[in-house]
């Protein structure tokens, strides 16, 4: 039996380039399959990206490895040395800095094209990596020694395993008949880069109000955020149909003018907020990574890192197996274990989270406000959170501990 690739990666978003740029460096051959034209040129860098991602230490370290961090680090790239959370209905707030954890930074935020190109950038000089697009599966097999894929285009394709990095409305998933488990948080986030009057100093910060939290994320520019604001579905139409004037008005009042007068806003954008975990992380030649696997509320920002995660842990697995048939169920088991424990205990926390935070009941707020300011008292309790939040600490995979891991 000739097989077409070792490994075919479906979806090549963050997560998916991840995951090919880190297993590129062995000598498997490896197949990515996208559905979009993922190419970009000078005209699209130059545009403001709504999409960004707040980067942790832990992905820092797997950008590092996977070649991309050189590349983005010589771009444009914003990042948050501090960061201010308080509640709009109380004296609740907590501060976190880098220098108390000796970290130069706490984060990144990267805009998602830059990510993109940087991947694009490694991966074009990868002999063992091939970019099947645009394209798509239609269905595929798995049979006892490899998996047969079936694309649109009437082509076939061989191989030992199949990673589903395709997203939230996985066709990978859905295919293998993988149950995933929703749940609709009956919320909207507004994303767009905002301009302010006031620099932002490299702090992140996070209002908590009852509809739900807004967050100023710093870019590059002094003056220059990226917004993620959950709210309801109805005042998330009413924002998106604003006219701009009456929207920097209303973003600039529901932020209590920390950061002055809002100036300019690019186009902004919405998508719906829901939590989701898929029963199982793999099958027999099927591995789920991403929001393929699981979904959580943006309020931390850490679902992009979670996928990183999964890719890194993943191909940690399959390296120390090369020689072997990757796609054996009980070896990807190993993989499921690992990740599926640390991704549950994320996606509970970001649940309390949202109830403690949205919750209008007076007992409630009066908590959150009291844990707010007591936890911002106790500098050992903060350190072990932000540690925990950067990926520094938890069952890690080496290479998110390590650069020099693979």
């Amino acid at each position: 039996m000739k097989l077409d690739y070792d490994l075919v990666i479906v979806g090549r978003g963050v997560t998916g380039g991840v995951m090919a740029a880190l297993m590129s460096q062995s000598d498997l051959k490896i197949g990515i399959i996208e559905g979009r034209d993922i190419n970009l040129d000078d005209t699209d860098l130059n545009k403001p990206d709504p999409r960004v991602f707040a980067i942790t230490r832990a992905s820092e370290h797997i950008f590092r490895a996977a070649g991309i961090w050189d590349d983005l680090a010589a771009q444009s790239m914003g990042h948050f040395r501090e960061m201010n959370v308080w509640d709009a209905h109380g004296e609740g707030s907590i501060h976190f800095h880098s220098k108390n954890l000796c970290q130069p930074t706490l984060g990144y935020i990267i805009e998602n094209h830059r990510i993109q190109n940087a991947l694009n950038n490694v991966l074009k000089n990868k002999k063992n990596v091939e970019l099947i697009c645009p394209e798509k599966v239609n269905q595929f097999i798995v049979n006892s020694d490899h998996a047969e894929l079936f694309l649109e285009s009437g082509k076939r394709l061989k191989t030992k395993l199949i990673v589903a990095a395709d997203g939230a409305n996985s066709k990978i998933r859905e295919l293998a008949n993988i149950k995933n488990k929703q749940h609709d948080y009956q919320q909207t986030a507004i994303v767009c880069s905002v301009k302010t009057q006031l620099a932002h100093e490299d702090v992140a910060r996070q209002r908590f109000m009852q509809t739900g939290p807004l967050a100023f994320l710093p870019l590059a520019e002094p003056n220059t955020c990226s917004i993620v604001w959950s709210t309801t579905p109805e005042q998330a139409t009413e924002l998106i149909d604003m006219e701009q004037k009456a929207f920097h008005q209303t973003l600039e009042e529901a932020f209590d003018s920390t950061l002055g007068s809002v100036l300019q806003t690019t186009q902004r954008y919405s998508f719906p907020l829901s939590r989701a975990h898929a029963k199982n992380y793999v099958e027999d030649r099927i591995a789920l990574i991403g929001d393929a696997a699981h979904r959580v509320h943006p309020l931390a920002g850490q679902g992009a890192n979670l996928g990183i995660l999964d890719a890194a842990t993943l191909t940690e697995v399959l390296l120390k197996e090369t020689g072997q048939d990757i796609g054996r169920r009980n070896l990807l088991r190993k993989y499921e274990r690992w990740r599926k424990g640390e991704n549950l205990s994320i996606i509970a926390a970001m649940d309390a989270f949202k109830y403690i935070f949205g919750s209008e009941k007076k007992p409630v707020a009066s908590v959150r406000n009291f844990g707010l300011s007591t936890v911002d008292s106790l500098p050992f309790v903060k350190n072990f959170i932000m540690h925990r939040a950067m990926g520094l600490e938890g069952d890690l995979p080496k290479i998110a501990r390590s650069t020099n891991a693979l």
